[in-house]
């Protein structure tokens, strides 16, 4: 069981890393198409965590179809059960407790019962010692591509980055299968990724923050080359301005806002398509309009103007 004091320092670091999802734009989606799952979204690959409830087709005429939960992450999918107890969770009773749903809802309860049987079919002894952590390895290292680390650096980097210490990570990961159940029962509702409300918007601030990171470590790399020239050529070495050159950047962020193709956030070779528009300001309803539009195409040679990413 948890202590006191780390409850109070669990929920602290879950309010922490909550408003540091909020701040990044990052979030838990909670969809019912295809199926009942709940998402952890992450631009890295690696960082994504998907909670799957599925059901048992040997025993489809059930009234629940004996719905199981299941997490996906670094490429397996494994019984919830065993993940809380990999994380540290002692015994059954400190999942459910951590999870925290009614316990006089029967639903809730079948699901949760036939996880604890998922996980007994496919790891018996799953409660003792290690075995959660060693059946955890033996899944990841049997994908095409492992990662390097150990399983205990896998936990700490790949599940919930953002969060320090197996115990809060766990607590999350119960935030998470609560989320999930709830909007199964129906007290909570799914998220609709096709509304455009939902959509990740990249302001203007981000997107030159890294157009400019680029354009300048380009710069660097030309300044560089051209001064190792004058170095190792028995050359005089000329002033700085002479090695700068400012086109560059110049001509890379006219290029960005004439085109919409921005800096992709971590594929150096790709760039991502935005909306570059001219907003006039004639009048408050002209302004509002153009505001408005989700996407305009401009031509290559366009002028920049007053051009905005909404």
């Amino acid at each position: 069981m948890f202590s006191d004091m780390e409850f109070v320092s669990c929920e602290k670091s879950l309010q922490t890393f909550i408003a540091q999802e909020q701040l990044y734009l990052k979030r838990l989606w909670v969809m019912n198409s295809p199926g009942w799952m709940i998402a952890y979204k992450s631009q890295m690959k690696r960082n994504r965590m998907v909670i799957k409830l599925l059901g048992n087709s040997r025993n489809e005429e059930g009234e629940n179809g004996d719905m199981f939960l299941t997490v996906y992450f670094l490429s397996v999918e494994v019984p919830v059960w065993v993940l809380f107890f990999a994380l540290g969770v002692k015994c059954d009773k400190d999942v459910v407790d951590l999870i925290g749903c009614d316990n006089d809802d029967a639903s809730v309860q079948n699901i949760l019962l036939a996880s604890v049987y998922d996980a007994d079919e496919k790891c018996g002894e799953f409660r003792r010692g290690r075995n959660a952590v060693q059946y955890l390895e033996k899944c990841i290292k049997s994908v095409q591509f492992p990662p390097p680390e150990s399983i205990e650096e896998c936990l700490e980097m790949y599940v919930f980055p953002g969060i320090s210490g197996l115990n809060r990570k766990a607590r999350f990961l119960a935030y998470m299968v609560k989320g999930l159940l709830l909007a199964y029962t129906g007290r909570r509702k799914c998220d609709n990724r096709d509304d455009f409300r939902n959509k990740r918007l990249e302001l203007a601030s981000e997107l030159l923050d890294r157009e400019l990171k680029v354009h300048i470590a380009h710069a660097r790399k030309r300044m560089s080359k051209a001064l190792q020239r004058d170095l190792y050529g028995d050359r005089d070495v000329r002033p700085t301005e002479h090695y700068i050159d400012a086109s560059i950047i110049t001509n890379g962020l006219q290029r960005a806002f004439s085109t919409g193709a921005w800096s992709h956030p971590y594929k150096r070779m790709e760039r991502i398509s935005g909306v570059v528009a001219s907003v006039g300001r004639t009048n408050p309803l002209q302004t509002m309009a153009e505001l408005r539009r989700a996407r305009q195409q401009v031509q290559y040679t366009g002028k920049v103007g007053d051009a905005r990413y909404p």
